[in-house]
């Protein structure tokens, strides 16, 4: 059965992500404003005019229209509105839901569990003594906060890592190889700025003809994404945090690294004019994990990295294969002394430089 879903007032922000999301769901989804017009009834399936709730006989036209319609919910996103329709739903719409009550109860609460998120990510294990002043509660809590609006698949321990390991690196470049939606480019970007450290690189072909890892499930799924489309959401992601420090090469990594040098600028449309050093204060591997790809990232880029600096070889621990960890053993030995601290945190392999 279809649900019936009376969303009031529904013109507001929320209500409109509320109205996208039960619509995918199936439900049929129903607005209502007490406005002369509200452009987004064009938005819903239907509409209804309310009076305002302190207005009388708003219980009694409330109580109409859900007849009418056939309503079994109603969704208010405004605490105001939200606490009239708990106190007069029952007595003019018996047996139909309220729909997260408390809105603005619902708010502080997820802001209560993104702080302890925040306090979870602070790296007390991070055995370093040197670096740059830690993050606040209130700074780990905004950059969660923040990547939560980013799709991608950065969990919250290599974000702690990524924090550690930008808080204790040196200064220059920052090169993320594969950035698809920008997820782990954002939380970079913004340590970057923060500790001034230098800016960062994103390298991404963003061309569905560079997305087989020889894997069946996974090039059946790439099948049926857009690289084109990640490109744009790449873009819309990043655009408000740059400022400046971060642009990109839409290029397979190999041929980037042909163009990375000192005193490289480059130049796009979306994010103007970025200055590089040319040399990498931490790398960030997370292209095409077949085997060979991963070793051509690593060979083009890893002699790049500045004494001090970071690789990270994001997937070391990978369910599709084995190309990430046997390219990062294979650095581990062959960097041999050179390498100061390394450990597996989540699914990424994590290694520093000697000074």
């Amino acid at each position: 059965m279809v649900e019936t879903i009376l969303v009031f007032p529904a013109g507001l922000p929320d209500a409109q992500r509320f109205r996208a999301q039960a619509q995918a769901r199936g439900a049929r989804v129903i607005g209502a404003s007490s406005l002369g017009f509200d452009a987004a009834a064009a938005d819903y399936e239907a509409w209804e005019t309310l009076p305002y709730v302190h207005e009388d006989g708003f219980a009694q036209a409330l109580g109409e229209a859900v007849r009418r319609c056939g309503v079994q919910a109603v969704f208010s996103p405004h605490e105001v509105v939200s606490g009239v329709l708990a106190d007069v739903l029952e007595t003019v719409a018996p047996g139909v839901r309220l729909i997260a009550p408390n809105p603005a109860l619902a708010t502080e609460r997820d802001y209560e569990a993104l702080t302890a998120r925040a306090e979870d990510c602070e790296s007390r294990w991070f055995a370093l003594s040197d670096g740059q002043p830690p993050l606040t509660t209130i700074e780990r809590a905004g950059l969660l906060r923040l990547l939560d609006t980013i799709p991608g698949m950065s969990d919250l321990d290599k974000a702690a890592a990524l924090i550690g390991a930008m808080r204790h690196a040196p200064e220059g470049d920052v090169v993320e190889i594969g950035s698809w939606w920008g997820r782990s480019a954002a939380l970079l970007v913004m340590l970057a700025r923060r500790w001034d450290i230098g800016s960062v690189l994103c390298v991404d072909p963003w061309a569905n003809s560079h997305l087989d890892q020889g894997v069946a499930v996974l090039d059946q799924a790439s099948a049926r994404i857009s690289a084109e489309a990640a490109f744009r959401i790449f873009q819309i992601n990043l655009a408000p945090l740059a400022g400046g420090r971060l642009n990109y090469l839409r290029a397979p990594s190999t041929e980037a690294a042909q163009a990375y040098r000192p005193g490289l600028t480059v130049r796009t449309d979306t994010f103007g004019t970025t200055a590089y050093e040319g040399r990498i204060s931490l790398l960030h591997i997370d292209g095409n994990h077949a085997y060979e790809n991963v070793a051509a990232d690593a060979e083009a880029w890893v002699p790049r990295v500045k004494p001090g600096g970071w690789i990270v070889f994001d997937d070391y621990v990978w369910a599709f294969g084995d190309g990430p960890r046997r390219v990062g053993d294979a650095w581990l030995e062959r960097l041999g002394d050179k390498v100061a601290l390394a450990f597996v945190i989540g699914t990424a392999l994590f290694v520093k430089l000697t000074p």
